[in-house]
């Protein structure tokens, strides 16, 4: 395990004894498609759905009190997430599974796909995924619920 993977783990590790979660397991995973960072717990009782209800609002918060911690004594500068369960991981990995279907009818059909209502989160990881894609670009229309992704190619 690297110095960054350790020290992660341990101020995760003390951040949770200190709000009172035990957690079975801590890991990390380096998501590179997203250039992000997961912090993945495995808990046990109703901590999951503690934290995961209201669409991970309190699991956000929580990691951005945490990557403000890892900024001030570390120096981190990365996005962080923490993933409770691998519920995260599998949103993450469905919403990118999303992206790559709208980016192949875009590339196929040469004609802009528009995604249904996605969240805030889900959009910024479609946009972040897109980095890697220069011929596709991705535009958020409308607001609130009326919001929509919209993708298309570069010289649309």
């Amino acid at each position: 395990m690297n110095m960054l993977n350790e020290t992660l783990i341990n101020e995760m590790k003390f951040f949770t004894d200190s709000l009172g979660i035990h957690t079975k397991d801590i890991s990390v995973i380096i998501d590179s498609d997203i250039h992000m960072t997961i912090v993945s717990l495995r808990v046990g009782g109703d901590y999951e759905t503690q934290f995961t209800e209201n669409y991970n609002e309190l699991l956000r918060d929580m990691g951005h009190i945490f990557k403000i911690t890892l900024e001030k004594n570390y120096s981190f500068h990365r996005d962080i997430i923490i993933d409770i369960n691998n519920v995260n991981k599998k949103l993450i990995d469905y919403t990118k599974e999303k992206a790559q279907i709208a980016i192949e009818r875009v590339t196929f059909f040469d004609k802009p796909y528009e995604f249904g209502y996605l969240n805030a989160y889900e959009r910024m990881i479609i946009h972040t995924y897109l980095k890697k894609y220069p011929d596709i670009i991705s535009e958020s229309k409308g607001l609130g619920k009326e919001r929509r992704l919209e993708l298309k190619k570069k010289d649309d």
